[in-house]
């Protein structure tokens, strides 16, 4: 009987407790540039990173949200991809759709998610490859 109550204690206490600590199921937020020309931080929605590859090369895109003195201004999806030999591009929502854009070294947003996802990349000069 003693041990069907201490049993009963232990199981209403480990409820309580896990009812009182703090769920961690938010996504992180990770900030990576500040663009000074235009004041922006740059935060990567880390639950949004997603990539894959195929015959023809690789892709990633990422969720970025553009915040000025502390507010947000927007949230901007930003798909990168390189075909085969190419250089890596990217082309981001705010973009007319109809085109890509080689992407310049020292891009600390591309660095972030390449070095998050673990994939290699090199530089020749002013793009990556």
């Amino acid at each position: 009987m003693m041990k069907k109550i201490i049993c009963s204690m232990i199981l209403v206490l480990s409820a309580m407790f896990i009812s009182w600590s703090p769920a961690n199921c938010e996504a992180a937020d990770v900030w990576v540039d500040h663009w000074n020309s235009e004041n922006l931080d740059l935060f990567v929605i880390e639950d949004s990173l997603r990539y894959g590859s195929g015959a023809t090369g690789k892709y990633f895109n990422v969720n970025v949200k553009q915040v000025r003195n502390g507010r947000l201004v927007r949230t901007v999806h930003w798909e990168y991809s390189k075909y085969k030999t190419d250089m890596w591009r990217y082309e981001t929502s705010t973009m007319d759709g109809h085109h890509t854009t080689a992407v310049n070294v020292t891009d600390h947003l591309f660095e972030y998610c390449m070095n998050r996802i673990g994939w290699n990349y090199s530089i020749d000069r002013y793009w990556y490859y």
